[in-house]
C-alpha cells in the first residue's frame, strides 16, 4: 500500500465530509480513525474552560509570580507617563494663549495711531489704562501718564487738521490733564532721589516740545476758516506758560501751569457754545409769538432741518464743553497733589565725610 501525504489525507476528509464517500469505504483502519476524529472534531469544536475553571487557573499563576520592588527607573517611567497625560491640553491652551497675545499685542499697535472717530480707539484707551495699572512706582505712572499726553496731543493736532474742532478740544484737555498728573507723580519723590529730578527736567523739556509742535501746527491752522477754532485751542498749549508761585517745586509748578491751561482750554469750549445756547434761549416759543407770525405760511420741506442740525451742533459743542471742564477739574485736583506732595517730601539732609 502506497503511503499517503497529509494532502491525499486532507482531500479524503473533504470527501467524507461532503458525502462523495462513505467513512466505511476506508479499508486502512488507522486513517479510517483519524478521519473519524477530523469530522468529529468538526462537528463537535473545542470547547474553552469554564468560569471555575479559569479561576483556578488564574489563582495558581498568581500565587507563583514573585513580584520585585520598583527601582528607580521604574518610579521615573511612571512619572513621566503621568506628567504627559495633561501635555497635549497644555499645549493646546499655550497655543490659544499665544496666539491671544499675539492679537491683543498687533491690535493695540495698530491702535496706538486712532483717534476717537476711529474703530480701534477703545483698544487704545483700554491698553493705556492697562498700561498705568501695571505702573508700580510713581516715576514709572509718570512716564505712562507724559506716553498718554503726548498721544492726546498728536490726537488734537490730527483732529484739528480735519476740522472736527469738538474732539480736538477734548484732546487738547486730557492732554493737559495727564500732563498734570504726570507731573503730580514726581511731585512726590522729586527731592527724594536724583533719578526723580532727571525725570522732572526731562518733562520740562517734553512740555517745551510739545509747545513748538503746537505752535508749528496752529501756524498752519489758523489762516483756514475751517480749521481756525481749533488752531484757538492748540495756541493755549503753543503759548507760554505763566511764571509759578515761588513756593512750588519744580514738578508742583509744571502741575500748576497744566491745570491753568486746561482750565483755559475749558474755557474756549464753554465760549464756543455760548452764544448757540444763548441764540436759541432768545428765540420765543410759539405761544407767545404775535398771532401774525402763525398766519404765515408754511416753510418749504428743504428747511426743516436746519432747526434739527442746529440742535445736533449745539449738543455736541456741550459734550465737548462738559469733558474739558471734567479735565480741567481733574487737572486742578492733580496740581493740588502736586502742592502737597511736595510740602511732605521732605529735602534729604547732605551727609558730610
Amino acid at each position: 500500500m502506497a503511503r499517503r501525504t497529509a494532502k491525499d489525507t486532507a482531500r479524503l476528509i473533504e470527501e467524507v465530509a461532503r458525502g462523495e464517500r462513505l467513512l466505511e469505504e476506508i479499508k486502512d483502519p488507522e486513517l479510517r480513525e483519524t478521519v473519524r476524529l477530523a469530522l468529529r472534531l468538526h462537528k463537535d469544536p473545542f470547547t474553552a474552560p469554564d468560569a471555575r475553571t479559569r479561576s483556578r487557573i488564574r489563582s495558581r499563576v498568581l500565587a507563583s509570580l514573585r513580584p520585585h520592588g520598583a527601582t528607580l527607573a521604574d518610579r521615573v517611567t511612571i512619572a513621566f507617563e503621568i506628567l504627559a497625560k495633561p501635555a497635549p491640553y497644555a499645549m493646546r491652551a499655550f497655543a490659544v494663549a499665544a496666539i491671544v497675545l499675539t492679537i491683543a499685542a498687533s491690535t493695540s499697535v495698530v491702535s496706538s495711531g486712532s483717534v476717537s472717530d476711529d474703530a480701534l480707539y477703545s483698544v487704545k484707551l483700554a491698553s493705556e489704562q492697562a498700561r498705568l495699572a501695571l505702573a508700580t512706582t510713581p516715576e514709572d505712572r509718570a512716564m505712562v501718564e507724559l506716553t498718554i499726553a503726548e498721544h492726546r496731543l498728536a490726537e488734537a493736532t490730527e483732529l484739528a487738521t480735519q476740522g472736527n474742532d469738538d474732539d480736538a478740544i477734548v484732546a487738547t484737555s486730557e492732554y493737559g490733564e495727564h500732563l498734570a498728573n504726570a507731573a503730580a507723580e514726581l511731585a512726590q519723590v522729586e527731592t527724594l532721589t536724583p533719578d526723580a529730578q532727571g525725570l522732572v527736567v526731562q518733562l520740562q523739556q517734553k512740555i517745551d516740545t510739545h509747545r513748538a509742535v503746537a505752535a508749528a501746527a496752529v501756524a498752519r491752522l489758523a489762516d483756514s476758516p475751517s480749521t481756525a477754532s481749533a488752531a484757538q485751542v492748540l495756541a493755549v498749549v503753543a503759548a507760554p506758560a505763566d511764571p509759578a508761585a515761588s513756593d512750588l517745586s519744580p514738578a508742583a509748578a509744571i502741575a500748576a501751569q497744566a491745570a491753568t491751561a486746561t482750565d483755559q482750554i475749558a474755557n474756549v469750549a464753554e465760549r464756543k457754545v455760548t452764544p448757540v445756547a444763548t441764540s436759541a434761549a432768545a428765540i420765543p416759543p410759539a405761544a407767545t409769538r404775535p398771532a401774525a407770525a402763525t398766519t404765515r405760511p408754511t416753510a418749504p420741506a428743504h428747511h426743516t432741518e436746519a432747526p434739527r442740525a442746529t440742535t445736533n451742533e449745539r449738543s455736541r459743542g456741550e459734550r465737548a464743553a462738559e469733558s474739558a471742564r471734567k479735565a480741567a477739574d481733574e487737572a486742578k485736583a492733580a496740581a493740588k497733589k502736586a502742592k502737597e506732595g511736595s510740602r511732605r517730601t521732605p529735602t534729604p539732609t547732605p551727609h558730610h565725610p
